[in-house]
C-alpha cells in the first residue's frame, strides 16, 4: 500500500513538471519580442534598390503586392513599410544564409517594420553577390536644391536624377547615398556635420531670404541675419539649416596680368596668393561659375575679392571688347623664353633693359608716343626678320629670368603672323582663309590665356603660330583687313580649327592627338580634298583606314587632288643602316614625355596584352609595321618587334619622332632633298624593312603631305584659291558646316 502511494506521488510529480513545461512554452509562444527602435526601411526605398540590381527576383511576391489585403498598402507605398516577414521571403530567394547575410531572427517578429541600420547592413552584403558590375556605389553628398517636379537633386558638384521621395525634403541636408549612374537611388543615412560652402555668390537678400549661386545652381536660403546683395560669403550648414554667413567685402580692381598655379598678378595692386577654394562668377550675360582657365589676361573687366591676404573670389562683371592680344616672345638663341638683356629704340631713343636690374615681379611697359610707330627690339645680339613690332613691350621679372611680351591689337598681331604661317604671293582668296583661321584660334587663346603664369595668351612658334618670323606684306595685310572679326563659328560657338602645310589627298581628324578634350570637332573634315571629277568614285576617309586602300593610294598620284603638284604630295625617306640604339632611345624619350602612348607588350598567347613601363632594351629589330591607322590613313599605332621585347607606339606624333633618325634625307616628288630634323614630314606614309636574315637594318618609307593633317591644308587653300574658289569655299571644305561672321 505504502509503495502504491510512492508511485503515485512520482506520476502526480512528473504530471505537475509536465503541465508547468507545457504552461511555460504556452507563454514563451505568446511572449512577444520588443519592438525595435529607430528609423524604418521604406517599401518604396526597398523596390528602389532591388530594382537596382536588375536580377530575376520576383518583387511582387517578395512585397506582397497580389494579395487584396495589400491593395491599399500598395497605393500608399511610400508611407508603408519593409516588414520582416517580406525581408525573409527575400532572404529565402537569395539564399540569405549561404552568403553570409544576417537573417535578424532573434529580434524581430514576422509584422514588425525591419529597421534602416539592418536593412542596409544586409544590402551591403547582397550587393557582392548580386551587383556583379559594381555598378551601385556609396557616395556622400551635399544638397543645395531639389526640384521635386524634374525629380532632380543639386549638390556642391553634380546634379543628379533621383527615385526615393525622401530626398523631397532633404535640402541643405549631407547625406550618405547609394548611386547608380546619374541616379541617385536611396539615402542610406543622414550626416550629422557641418558644412561649410565657401566663396558663395549672394544675388539677392530680401525678407530674411537669400537668393545665391555657387557650381552653376542658384537656390535660396532662409536667415535671420542676411549678408548685402551681391556679396561674395561662406555659408555655414548644420541640421539642415543656415547656422553663420560669413561676409567678403574687400575687393581689388586692375589690369589682369598673370595667372599661375597658386598665384594673381594684379597691375597696380601686386601679386597675390589665391585662395584653394577660389570661385570664379562671371556676372554679365547668363550668370555662371568659370574656371582659372577662363579669366581674361591683359583686360581689367574683373573685380578681385580678397579675404585674410588671398584672392578668394574673382568677379567678371562685363564683357567689353577682346581686341588686344599679348604674345610672349621666345629667345631664339636656346628656344626659351627668358633673356638676359634687350636693346630697345623707341621714338628715337636706345634704351638697355638687363635682367640684373629688374627685381621679381617688376614690370616695365614700353611704347611709342604715335600710335602708328613701333618699338624695334634686339635681343643678345639676334634679330627677328622683323623686329619692329607694333603696339607696346613689357618686360617682367620671374624666378627663372626675364620674359618679353608683345601687347597689340589682334588685328596688328594678325599682319604679322599671316606671312609668316602662308607666304603672301598665295592667292588672295587662300591669305583671307588663313586670316579668318589665325584670327579664330589666336581669339581662342584670348579667351583662356595658352600662357597664364607668365601674362601671354601665346607664344610666337609654332607651338601656337608663328608670329614676326617673316615682315609685314601688303597682300597679307590686305587679307586681313578685307576680313576683319571675322571668324570661324560651329552651331553657334567658336570653332576650333587647325591648319598645316600640305595634305597627301587626304586630311584626317583630332582624334591623332589622343588628348579628347570633350569638344565635339565632328566639323574638321577628314576627307578627300580633291576637284570635282565626276566619273570618279573616291573612297572616304574611314576606307583609308583599310591597309591595302592607303597602300594603293599613297604609291599612286590622284590627278584630281589639290596639291597633286606640291612637292610635299608625294615623298620618300630611306634609312639605310638604322642605329638601334638611337631608335631605343629615341622611343625613352617619347615614353618620358607621355608613357600612356608608349607601351611594352607581356603575357604569352592569347593572355597577351600591352602596359605602360620603361623600356631597358629592345635587342635586334625583327619587324617594324603599322597595326592601326586613322581617318584618311594616317599611322596612328606602330609595332616595333625586338628579340627582347615588342613596343607599340602610338599617336602620328609619336611615330613621326621615332622613325625619323635626324641625318637620312627625305626626297620630295619634284627630286629635291632635304633632312628632317626631328620629326617625319607627315603620318601618312607606308613602310617596308630591310633585312640581313631576320634582323631589320633598316627600312623606306613611302608617304605624302606635310603636316598633322588635321584641318586647313594651305597648299589646298592656295590651289583652290588659284582655281577660283573664295575663302568662304575654301574653308568650308575643310570645316564642315561651319560659318564664318564677325
Amino acid at each position: 500500500m505504502q509503495e502504491n502511494l510512492k508511485n503515485i506521488g512520482k506520476l502526480f510529480c512528473i504530471l505537475a513538471g509536465l503541465v508547468f513545461l507545457f504552461c511555460l512554452w504556452l507563454y514563451q509562444q505568446e511572449r512577444q519580442k520588443e519592438v525595435p527602435e529607430g528609423e524604418k526601411i521604406t517599401t518604396e526605398d526597398v523596390q528602389i534598390l532591388l530594382e537596382a540590381l536588375e536580377t530575376t527576383l520576383d518583387l511582387d511576391a517578395i512585397l506582397e503586392k497580389n494579395t487584396a489585403k495589400n491593395v491599399e498598402a500598395h497605393e500608399k507605398q511610400a508611407e508603408t513599410y519593409f516588414t520582416y516577414r517580406q525581408y525573409k521571403r527575400l532572404y529565402e530567394l537569395i539564399d540569405g544564409a549561404g552568403k553570409g547575410i544576417p537573417d535578424f531572427g532573434n529580434k524581430y517578429e514576422e509584422h514588425y517594420a525591419l529597421l534602416k541600420e539592418d536593412w542596409y547592413e544586409a544590402y551591403a552584403l547582397m550587393l557582392a553577390y548580386l551587383d556583379k558590375d559594381s555598378s551601385i556605389w556609396k557616395t556622400t553628398i551635399f544638397i543645395l536644391k531639389v526640384d521635386t517636379q524634374e525629380k532632380k537633386v543639386y549638390t556642391q558638384n553634380s546634379e543628379y536624377d533621383y527615385l526615393s521621395s525622401s530626398f523631397d525634403a532633404s535640402v541643405f541636408c549631407k547625406e550618405e547615398v547609394f548611386v547608380k549612374g546619374n541616379m541617385l537611388l536611396t539615402s542610406i543615412k543622414e550626416l550629422d556635420e557641418k558644412t561649410i560652402l565657401e566663396n558663395v555668390w549672394v544675388m539677392e537678400s530680401t525678407n530674411g531670404n537669400m537668393e545665391c549661386f555657387y557650381h552653376q545652381v542658384n537656390f535660396t536660403v532662409n536667415t535671420e541675419k542676411p549678408v548685402e546683395r551681391e556679396q561674395i560669403a561662406d555659408l555655414t550648414f548644420e541640421d539642415g539649416k543656415l547656422r553663420k554667413a560669413q561676409e567678403k567685402q574687400e575687393k581689388l580692381h586692375g589690369k589682369l596680368l598673370s595667372v599661375s598655379e597658386n598665384k594673381i598678378e594684379i597691375e597696380g595692386c601686386g601679386t597675390y596668393e589665391m585662395d584653394e577654394n577660389l570661385e570664379i562668377y562671371k556676372l554679365y550675360g547668363i550668370l555662371e561659375t568659370q574656371k582659372k582657365t577662363d579669366l581674361m589676361i591683359g583686360y581689367d573687366y574683373t573685380d578681385f575679392v580678397m579675404w585674410k591676404g588671398r584672392i578668394c573670389a574673382a568677379l567678371v562683371s562685363r564683357e567689353g571688347e577682346l581686341d588686344h592680344i599679348r604674345v610672349l616672345l621666345t629667345n631664339s638663341t636656346d628656344g626659351s623664353y627668358f633673356f638676359e638683356e634687350a636693346t630697345v629704340w623707341i621714338d628715337g631713343e636706345e634704351k638697355q633693359i638687363r635682367a640684373q636690374d629688374l627685381k621679381n615681379g617688376e614690370r616695365i611697359t614700353l611704347q611709342t608716343k604715335a600710335l602708328t610707330d613701333k618699338v624695334s627690339l634686339l635681343t643678345e645680339d639676334v634679330k627677328k626678320a622683323d623686329n619692329a613690332f607694333r603696339g607696346k613691350l613689357e618686360f617682367g621679372k620671374t624666378e627663372q629670368g626675364m620674359v618679353i611680351i608683345n601687347e597689340l591689337p589682334l588685328e596688328e598681331y594678325l599682319y604679322a603672323v599671316v606671312p609668316s604661317e602662308m607666304p603672301a604671293s598665295y592667292p588672295i582668296e587662300a591669305l583671307k582663309a588663313q586670316a579668318v583661321c589665325a584670327r579664330s584660334y589666336a581669339y581662342r587663346y584670348i579667351l583662356h590665356a595658352g600662357l597664364g603664369e607668365y601674362g601671354a595668351h601665346l607664344d610666337d612658334t609654332t607651338a601656337f603660330q608663328v608670329y614676326h618670323n617673316i615682315v609685314e606684306n601688303a597682300t597679307s595685310t590686305t587679307a586681313v583687313k578685307e576680313t576683319t572679326g571675322e571668324m570661324l563659328y560651329y552651331q553657334g560657338k567658336l570653332a576650333e580649327n587647325y591648319y598645316y602645310s600640305t595634305s597627301c589627298g587626304y586630311g584626317t581628324d583630332t582624334k591623332v592627338w589622343k588628348s579628347e578634350n570633350g569638344q565635339d570637332t565632328s566639323y574638321i573634315c577628314a576627307g578627300k580634298y580633291a576637284g570635282k571629277d565626276e566619273g570618279s568614285e573616291r573612297l572616304s576617309a574611314e576606307d583609308m583606314m583599310q591597309e591595302d586602300n592607303f597602300a594603293a593610294f599613297i604609291t599612286t598620284v590622284d590627278e584630281t587632288d589639290f596639291e597633286k603638284d606640291e612637292a610635299w604630295y608625294r615623298w620618300t625617306y630611306e634609312v639605310e643602316e638604322m642605329d638601334t640604339e638611337k631608335l631605343l632611345a629615341r622611343i625613352q624619350s617619347r615614353y618620358r614625355a607621355n608613357p600612356s602612348l608608349i607601351l611594352q607588350k607581356t603575357g604569352e598567347g592569347e593572355n597577351t596584352y600591352y602596359i605602360s613601363e620603361p623600356i631597358a632594351e629592345i635587342g635586334s629589330i625583327k619587324d617594324i609595321r603599322v597595326i592601326k591607322r586613322g581617318a584618311g590613313g594616317v599611322a596612328d599605332e606602330l609595332v616595333i618587334i625586338g628579340s627582347k621585347t615588342v613596343v607599340k607606339i602610338i599617336s602620328e606624333y609619336n611615330i613621326r619622332s621615332i622613325l625619323c633618325d635626324g641625318k637620312s634625307e627625305v626626297i620630295k616628288q619634284d627630286g629635291s632633298r632635304v633632312v628632317p630634323g626631328t620629326l617625319l614630314p607627315s603620318g601618312f606614309f607606308i613602310i617596308e624593312t630591310g633585312k640581313k636574315g631576320e634582323d631589320v637594318v633598316g627600312y623606306t618609307l613611302t608617304g605624302g603631305g606635310y603636316g598633322h593633317g588635321v584641318g586647313m591644308s594651305q597648299n589646298g587653300a592656295k590651289a583652290m584659291g588659284s582655281l577660283g574658289y573664295n575663302y568662304r569655299e575654301i574653308l568650308g571644305t575643310f570645316f564642315a558646316d561651319c560659318e564664318v561672321r564677325k
